[in-house]
């Protein structure tokens, strides 16, 4: 007779687990008291329950982990509950080019304007071997221009990808739930537009438009509605008469969007039109910005991290991330975004937020982008009275002075070879902790990252300078600040602050001269500050103080309140100073009970301009060219007025060595190296012996 009382063990899920609990229950029963267990016929049995009751187990742990987004592994589940919160995932996205495009008209032709078909096509250069097919999102209407005998589109985007069109008739016996699946996979859903035609017969067209708010769609808003399905591919449906106008029998859907090839095609950087338009052939193409910003399909980590984010905001701009993730969601085109409030911008604007953004190619971006994201993103989904402002990024250039130490011996890498790869750890250290917004630069993190590159590496040092970039107005005085926002170093020998290239002015004898900017030796030594040590006296009218010292130039004044001097304010450091004392003066008398402590930091210091005269002499154009304040890394230029700049961009490039190698960004603020600029990144290998 069996034992009833024994319970069989159900708590652990490992197979040799289940199959010895198993056997424990089995050997508790009369009937099988006697049994050997593993004899091979029982022990098949055994193993049979033992596999079956695993999976089971197995399968049903994986359900569970299905049913959250947290634990989905199947990209279905993920979309699914992701759809749950209102968020589509994000399609591939074509790259971008930007190009200056010139048609040629010939002389016997008098056609006075030309229209530029949308996806007309564009063939880039190849691309390890392989060829890129780019056509514009929009016809552009251009008139003659006489200057140059041709029909000029300037700025104009181009996006990689192949335009395909598909019609799609709708039978509400066939296809009840009016969805139409899109059989390409890779589309660009931000190109996709569908049109609803009335029937075969009838040619009379509707455009429809996205919806992304339900709250705001009656029942004859036309809206169509993107869904992502199995393989990446995609379905657009329609609304049922109540949330979007639904469609009818006979009506047929057009759809059309752009096929890409998505990140493959980054970096096409030359292209010539494949197409005639209005009958022209002859063309030339000016390539301004690399293609940049293409991506696959979003992955699911993305997904995960994104929609309850997406969830949380509710399609609204009300706070700083709101506006970051919609933006980053709705314009592709950032490599990086950074929102604050004029509450924290510095000085305070009340009502406006700002917003400065990184192009994923390149360095700056245009106004008509700054107008898009302006209003096309942001206006639609904030508040109402806040009004946003585009600040352009504030780039600290970053210069990498490497001395690496290798072993010879554990490397069969020539010193070049090793070269290569250090630089391509530094780039990957750029990618990875700077690039972007509220970044933080660490020297001994940059220096760790060098001595993993390769086993040979013994140890490394390296300096760190910061350059920052000007385009001052050409022929116009102007004041200009230079804000490296960082503590910057006082006088260094060999790392002194100079600029670079030359820039053209005329000298005292009307001589044109190419010019440099440098830190001017020996005036960082300005008073800082002065505390007070005593000042008991009581005093009905304001006092003086006279600042007696080695240096000159230096000023301050003493704030009484209520007959008390509460502090000195200085508001002329003055220059040359190594030591110095205050005497206060009261009714023209030295005021002996007063006492004061002043400090000589050198918080500032002078930056002058020179040239080299005809016999190579260096000479001092103006000795008080600006101010160097050392304490918050600026430089402030007096009524900079250049001829030109000795450079095709117009860029003049100051450049000075952190007071410390841990520095952040902010607000605006981008730290990078710019790999296109060959003197950014400079490396010397030396062997052990």
């Amino acid at each position: 007779m069996a034992n009833t009382d024994q319970k069989l063990t159900v708590t652990e899920l490992d197979f040799t687990q289940i199959k010895s609990n198993l056997k424990n229950f089995l050997r508790d029963q009369a009937e099988f008291s006697d049994f050997d267990f593993e004899a091979a016929g029982i022990n098949v049995l055994l193993d049979i329950l033992a596999y079956n009751t695993h999976y089971m187990a197995f399968y049903n742990n994986m359900i569970a982990n299905e049913m959250f987004l947290d634990t989905a592994i199947l990209r279905d589940s993920v979309i699914s509950h992701a759809k749950m919160l209102g968020y589509t995932p994000r399609s591939a996205v074509s790259p971008r080019a930007t190009i200056n495009l010139q048609i040629i008209r010939p002389v016997d032709d008098t056609t006075s304007s030309l229209t530029l078909p949308k996806y007309t096509k564009f063939q880039s250069t190849p691309i390890d071997g392989v060829s890129f097919t780019f056509v514009n999102d929009q016809a552009v209407t251009v008139d003659y221009d006489p200057t140059c005998n041709r029909f000029c589109y300037d700025n104009l985007y181009i996006y990689q990808g192949q335009p395909l069109t598909y019609t799609f008739a709708y039978n509400s016996t066939n296809n009840p739930s009016q969805s139409f699946e899109l059989p390409d996979s890779n589309i660009d859903t931000n190109t996709i537009t569908v049109t609803v035609q009335e029937s075969a017969t009838s040619l009379r067209r509707e455009s429809y438009t996205l919806s992304t708010d339900a709250t705001t769609v009656s029942s004859n808003s036309a809206v169509y509605y993107l869904d992502e399905v199995k393989n990446g591919k995609y379905k657009v449906y329609f609304g049922d008469g109540v949330i979007g106008k639904a469609l009818t029998n006979g009506n047929l859907v057009i759809v059309t969007y752009l096929k890409t090839e998505g990140a493959a095609a980054n970096k096409a950087n030359a292209f010539s039109l494949i197409e005639s338009v209005g009958g022209f052939t002859n063309s030339v193409v000016f390539p301004l910005t690399a293609a940049s910003g293409g991506t696959g399909l979003e992955s699911i980590a993305k997904v995960r991290f994104t929609a309850p984010k997406a969830y949380v905001s509710n399609g609204r701009g009300v706070t700083t991330d709101d506006l970051i993730a919609i933006i980053n969601r709705n314009y592709p085109y950032f490599e990086s975004v950074n929102v604050w409030g004029g509450e924290e911008n510095d000085p305070p604007v009340y009502g406006k937020v700002f917003v400065a953004a990184k192009p994923t190619s390149g360095y700056e971006i245009t106004e008509s982008e700054k107008l898009t994201v302006i209003n096309d993103v942001i206006k639609p989904v904030s508040v109402v009275t806040v009004i946003p402002e585009f600040v352009d990024v504030d780039y600290n250039y970053l210069n990498v002075f490497a001395e690496v130490y290798y072993d010879p011996t554990k490397t069969n890498r020539s010193a070049d070879g090793l070269k290569a790869l250090i630089r391509n750890s530094i780039l990957s250290f750029r990618n990875s902790n700077l690039n972007n917004f509220n970044s933080r630069f660490k020297l001994s993190k940059l220096l760790r990252d060098i001595d993993d590159s390769e086993l040979s590496i013994s140890y490394s040092d390296a300096v760190i300078t910061i350059t920052k970039k000007l385009v001052p107005q050409v022929g116009a005085a102007r004041n200009y600040t230079l804000n490296f926002g960082t503590a910057i170093s006082r006088e260094d020998p060999k790392y002194r602050i100079y600029s670079t290239p030359a820039f053209r002015k005329y000298d005292d004898e009307g001589a044109l001269r190419r010019c440099f900017f440098e830190e001017t030796p020996g005036t960082s030594s300005g008073i800082d500050s002065i505390s007070i040590v005593s000042a008991t006296g009581n005093y009905e009218s304001i006092p003086t103080i006279v600042l007696d010292g080695d240096g000159v130039g230096a000023n301050a004044y003493p704030v009484v309140v209520n007959g008390k001097i509460t502090q000195v304010v200085v508001d002329d450091p003055g220059v040359n100073y190594t030591t110095a004392t205050a005497i206060l003066y009261k009714d023209g008398e030295i005021d002996t009970t007063a006492t004061f402590n002043v400090s000589v930091q050198g918080r500032y210091g002078i930056l002058r301009s020179y040239y080299f005269d005809n016999n190579n002499i260096k000479t001092i154009l103006e000795p008080e060219a600006g101010i160097i304040d050392y304490d918050l890394g600026k430089i402030t230029l007096n009524n900079f007025d250049p001829v030109s700049i000795d450079d095709d961009l117009k860029i003049l490039r100051f450049t000075a060595k952190p007071e410390t190698n841990n520095f952040e960004s902010s607000r605006n603020r981008i730290i990078t190296i710019d790999n296109e600029d060959l003197g950014s990144i400079n490396i010397t290998v030396k062997s052990i012996d």
